[in-house]
């Protein structure tokens, strides 16, 4: 008998002692400091990615333009700005080859005829934004065949 009450007591010890239990919660916020940027080539491309040459073929006199065109990707934080999208010249002469040729930066596949030098205020999405370069190298030019400083390299500057 005395064990049976032993174990009734230490029953409603452990009831009272957990009927006694309490808690405390506390609030807290989570600060999180987003840098916005935009990336050529839609892929987590490091500064001065390489965008996919551009080719004009062009044999001496042709009757037709030479043109040609290549694209690229643009994605940036939802909701960025491109304000500029710039090539550093759309008025070109190449240094070996003696050919003049025009770029133009442009929202379309749909060549089109330069120079185009910068577009403004465009947007990209995050998933990517398709923009293209447009050459076109006029007709009737005779080259030079010499060698020379090629003035092959461009550089297309986004500013946002």
């Amino acid at each position: 008998m005395k064990k049976l009450f032993l174990v009734v007591i230490l029953a409603f010890s452990a009831i009272a002692t957990s009927a006694l239990a309490a808690t405390a919660s506390g609030t807290f916020n989570v600060n999180i400091t987003l840098t916005s940027k935009c990336e050529i080539n839609t892929e987590n491309a490091a500064t001065g990615a390489v965008i996919t040459d551009l080719a004009l073929a062009y044999t001496s006199f042709q009757t037709a333009a030479s043109t040609g065109s290549t694209s690229f990707g643009v994605r940036c934080t939802t909701g960025e700005v491109i304000e500029t999208m710039e090539l550093d010249s759309a008025s070109v002469t190449d240094g070996t080859t003696g050919i003049a040729y025009t770029l133009a930066l442009s929202t379309s596949g749909t060549h089109a005829v330069g120079p185009v030098a910068s577009l403004t205020n465009q947007t990209a999405a995050s998933t990517g934004t398709t923009f293209y370069v447009h050459g076109n190298a006029a007709a009737g030019q005779a080259g030079t065949v010499t060698a020379g400083t090629a003035n092959k390299v461009r550089t297309l500057t986004i500013t946002y």
